[in-house]
């Protein structure tokens, strides 16, 4: 029994003469893209949809990315870490020194940067987001000019080395500092009263996390840019409003509104 002829297979079969006829019409097509394209061209300037980035801005670029609702002048994802130190890393051991892999720093700037929510697995998360941002800032939160003040202070607050929280200064150096913050930006004071008041309270559990002055204030010396002077002055300077016995960070928040309207927010000394 003879096999039947094999049935031709339908389908698409390209001949060189088939080729070169979709190639042209390829060619026809792409240059009238293109002419439309010309025709139809944006301008550049008017694209308003770039991505959003937080980290590595001056504060006031910052802010205005990523703005708080009750108007405090920081970042939202910046005060949402420190919140979350305060509530659940304070008596961590080696919170602020140990941090967590760079990939998972990439991803929490990545959120922040983005405006998406934070979530941290534990406080080195938030703790590490935290200096981060501050490495980034392209200007010292005060200026190199504050370490003249701090070494006038002949109280001895830049010389000590544990934090004392009744050392108080009487000689006029630290209003002196209070009176040129007022000259700073309204960005710039503030961060700087939020990280010193939380670092006070970081250093208040030195026996539960092992972060004293000598080893925070070496991590603040090298994120904020300060001097070693400068950071013990500071740690000792900065009081919360007499009469103001609020703790935690619902206390920072009411320090920071007490400094920007109220005689400068904040007594010293």
């Amino acid at each position: 029994m003879h096999d039947e002829p094999e049935k031709k297979k339908k389908g698409l079969k390209l001949t060189r003469k088939s080729t070169r006829k979709i190639i042209g019409k390829w060619r026809k097509l792409s240059s009238e893209d293109l002419h439309l394209s010309a025709t139809n061209s944006i301008d550049i300037d008017d694209v308003t949809d770039v991505p959003t980035r937080v980290l590595g801005l001056s504060l006031q670029e910052s802010v205005s990315a990523d703005p708080s609702l009750d108007g405090i002048p920081l970042p939202t994802f910046f005060r949402y870490s420190l919140d979350f130190v305060e509530e659940n890393g304070l008596t961590t051991e080696g919170i602020y020194r140990l941090s967590p892999p760079k990939s998972r720093l990439d991803e929490l700037e990545r959120r922040a940067n983005c405006g998406e929510k934070m979530v941290f697995a534990d406080p080195h998360d938030a703790a590490g987001l935290i200096k981060r941002f501050l490495r980034q800032i392209p200007q010292p939160v005060v200026p190199p000019e504050f370490d003249s003040i701090a070494e006038s202070c002949s109280c001895g607050l830049f010389t000590t080395t544990q934090l004392t929280p009744k050392l108080a200064c009487t000689c006029g150096a630290v209003h002196h500092m209070r009176d040129q913050l007022q000259k700073l930006s309204v960005e710039r004071r503030t961060l700087f009263v939020y990280v010193f008041l939380h670092a006070q309270h970081v250093m208040r559990h030195e026996k539960e996390n092992k972060m004293g002055l000598q080893a925070l204030g070496l991590l603040l010396q090298t994120v904020l840019e300060m001097s070693r002077k400068m950071v013990c002055f500071s740690a000792h300077a900065i009081r919360p409003c007499d009469g103001c016995h609020v703790a935690g960070v619902r206390g920072i928040i009411i320090y920071s509104y007490l400094f920007l309207f109220c005689f400068a927010g904040m007594l010293f000394g």
